[in-house]
């Protein structure tokens, strides 16, 4: 078994795990704990690569960081058939790669942003606010995209769900989705996928 997935512990490598089991290609899931202290990962992913971040994925010699650059590796090697990614002639392609994108990025980071300024006690700045207001659009985005569509990609379910659940995810737990609810329908078609359930006996 050559595929070895470093995950951590609340973090957002779990939708690498939740990937691997769509694609049902066999690996080995090692397991790294948070820092009970500092919440920081732990000083030995450091010695895999050197930004000291999960999730990093091993396929033999190669290590490949980064969650949307790990999850275009297994797709292009795992899944000729593009079950789960469309192929770029499809109508859903332009689609589905702005939503791989939009996990890490615009849509992403201002929630990133809103956490790493409520732990320095920093939420009653104007910065704050102005984060609480991008990451309300960014919700907005999604809650339109869904009321349109099955899937993040189109009418078919592929990588970019498992990409885009944790910011939804972390959303929920907070109550955020009460009236979103063309979000909350996907998010609840999502969570009763066999694949999803595997994540979670993994551990989130």
């Amino acid at each position: 078994m050559s595929l070895k997935l470093h995950h951590l512990n609340a973090s957002r490598s779990q939708r690498i795990v939740w990937l691997l089991a769509e694609l049902g290609v066999p690996h080995e899931i090692v397991h790294h704990s948070r820092d009970p202290e500092t919440r920081l990962a732990p000083a030995a992913l450091l010695d895999i690569h050197p930004m000291g971040k999960s999730p990093l994925l091993e396929d033999g010699d190669t290590v490949i960081a980064e969650t949307g650059a790990i999850a275009e590796y297994l797709l292009a090697r795992h899944d000729p058939d593009h079950a789960l990614h469309p192929r770029a002639d499809s109508a859903d392609f332009p689609r589905y790669l702005e939503w791989v994108h939009a996990a890490e990025g615009a849509i992403f980071l201002p929630g990133l942003f809103r956490f790493y300024l409520m732990n320095a006690g920093l939420l009653d700045t104007p910065l704050a606010a102005a984060m609480e207001g991008e990451q309300a659009k960014a919700m907005k985005t999604i809650e339109t995209h869904l009321a349109k569509h099955a899937y993040f990609a189109g009418e078919t379910f592929t990588a970019a769900d498992c990409l885009m659940a944790f910011q939804i995810q972390s959303a929920a737990a907070a109550g955020a989705l009460e009236a979103m609810l063309a979000t909350k329908a996907w998010l609840e078609k999502v969570q009763a996928r066999p694949a999803y359930k595997a994540m979670l006996e993994v551990g989130v």
